[in-house]
């Protein structure tokens, strides 16, 4: 697509008045049942989200043990500028609404694996080439890209994560292959911080994978990229518990690697299918 079809997209998209005092918001409603979360948020201003979790198996899942809320906030607010790592990164002036999910550190909820977050809202309108991808920041840091899907309806945003901060709708104008080469880097650096937790034979597998997948995406060998993620994605689901730590709880004192792992290469996939 070319960029500067994306920069009007975005031009569109930040003209607009600017937000009143961002107040934090908690659903109107909340459903639990088969290890799937539902809120309907109301933001006024005619501004509304529903957030979907999906979890495949959870423990001590309630509406006791996770709080799930929004803000309005302006697309200049600090709170969303100091954490991107570019300018050509925006919050769309027509839905700048940053939802968190905590579950509280108390309850003992944990969840296996990985969890499944969209955000869904009649603000916006998905069309085809649309910038604009879901993006999390883990304890108020940069925000990345973790998104799976994006789709009509008005707009679906679905992307996966192995821990819980905040989510926000961004329109990402960076040029694809800073967006693959990031997304490589911070899967690699996901790799190369939790060796100690991934069995050597499981580790070994992941490392090859990751040299093919560099060797593909610096030739430009998107097809070649493709199949080394595919590889890479398989090697991960089909480790178990015993060979990658698999597990995020409440108190966030251990890292979900076969969750993590699963968020970047995910989300890699999906950018390398949008070429």
């Amino acid at each position: 697509m070319k960029v500067s079809f994306l920069r009007t997209l975005v031009a569109c998209a930040v003209l607009a008045a600017p937000i009143a005092q961002a107040q934090v918001v908690s659903p109107a409603t909340l459903t639990i049942a088969d290890n799937t979360v539902q809120a309907k948020i109301d933001l006024g201003q005619s501004i509304a989200v529903d957030v979907t979790l999906e979890f495949d198996n959870t423990v001590g899942l309630n509406a006791n043990t996770v709080d799930i809320t929004a803000e309005l906030l302006s697309p200049a607010s600090l709170a969303i500028q100091n954490r991107l790592p570019t300018s050509l990164i925006s919050a769309p002036a027509a839905f700048p609404v940053m939802v968190s999910i905590e579950p509280k550190t108390d309850k003992g909820f944990a969840f296996e694996g990985v969890a499944t977050v969209e955000l869904y809202t009649k603000n916006l309108h998905y069309v085809a080439g649309t910038p604009l991808r879901l993006f999390r920041s883990h304890a108020d840091g940069t925000f990345e890209d973790i998104t799976q899907l994006t789709s009509s309806g008005s707009f679906r945003a679905r992307g996966n994560t192995g821990s819980f901060s905040d989510f926000i709708i961004m329109a990402d104008t960076r040029p694809q292959n800073e967006v693959l080469a990031t997304k490589y880097a911070l899967l690699d650096d996901l790799v190369s911080n939790n060796r100690s937790r991934i069995d050597s034979v499981v580790l070994t597998a992941l490392d090859s994978g990751l040299n093919s997948l560099y060797s593909a995406l610096q030739a430009s060998d998107y097809t070649a990229a493709s199949t080394a993620v595919d590889t890479l994605i398989t090697t991960t689901e089909t480790a178990s518990g015993a060979q990658m730590d698999d597990v995020w709880r409440s108190s966030d004192d251990i890292v979900n690697v076969k969750g993590e792992l699963l968020t970047r290469l995910y989300t890699l996939r999906y950018s390398l299918r949008t070429l």
